[in-house]
């Protein structure tokens, strides 16, 4: 409801903003600030709104295999991703590492009936079990790559109804290796106009101040994983 509800929010703040140029252009102050003030009551309102929607709202962990969706504003929800696996080694080609590189196998689902989508533009990191916020790690992920890892674009186009795996590395120190915590990855997308957009939509994970939606990956262990 949040996209529909802005949309509406938008075009009449539009009809109010033109009514209230109209009235100061012919000269009908009263009409003007009449206008002008329904137009900061209602635009209050809805920020007021906003704002109530994303201080209740509570982070949210998804469990290994859980599907995110994502929504954004125009409210398909069909694109998905999920943590498959995971795979620690402390070494990938002639890359080192002090703790261990942790290798995310995602599962990048469409479950739209005709139409072939894609993610837009996606970004992830990875919070370690210290708290610590970590990019992914280009060098690990191109070493990965070379020995025939599947680091894949996570913008390919999926059919209706299908799926791809796409692997992404993170440096992840020996300290939080050793935790018990698990780490959580934080996956987001759309454009940046549509981020933009999304900024204002009520009860939008990606809305202003909003709790986010992360996945819960495996706790990794030190050392070369098969499979």
């Amino acid at each position: 409801m949040g996209a529909p509800i802005l949309l509406v929010t938008a075009a009449g703040l539009a009809v109010l903003g033109l009514g209230l140029l109209v009235a100061w252009l012919t000269g009908r102050r009263l009409v003007a600030f009449a206008t002008g003030g329904a137009a900061l009551a209602w635009a209050g309102l809805y920020g007021a709104a906003l704002l109530a929607a994303s201080l209740r709202s509570r982070q949210e962990v998804l469990a290994p295999g859980a599907v995110k969706r994502f929504c954004g504003f125009y409210l398909d929800c069909h694109m998905g991703v999920a943590v498959e696996r995971v795979r620690t080694m402390p070494r990938i080609g002639d890359l080192t590492t002090d703790g261990a590189f942790a290798i995310v196998t995602l599962r990048i689902e469409s479950n739209a009936l005709r139409a072939t989508l894609r993610l837009l533009e996606p970004t992830m990191t990875l919070e370690d079990a210290l708290g610590t916020v970590r990019s992914r790690s280009r060098a690990a992920e191109e070493a990965w790559r070379a020995a025939g890892g599947a680091v894949l674009p996570l913008d390919r186009d999926v059919p209706a109804g299908g799926h791809y795996f796409a692997d992404v590395i993170f440096e992840v120190p020996a300290a939080a290796v050793q935790s018990p915590r698990s780490p959580l990855l934080r996956v987001t997308e759309g454009y940046r106009i549509d981020r933009v957009i999304e900024l204002f939509v009520i009860g939008d994970e990606d809305s202003f101040l909003h709790a986010p939606t992360l996945l819960a990956l495996p706790r990794p262990k030190l050392g070369p994983v098969s499979g």
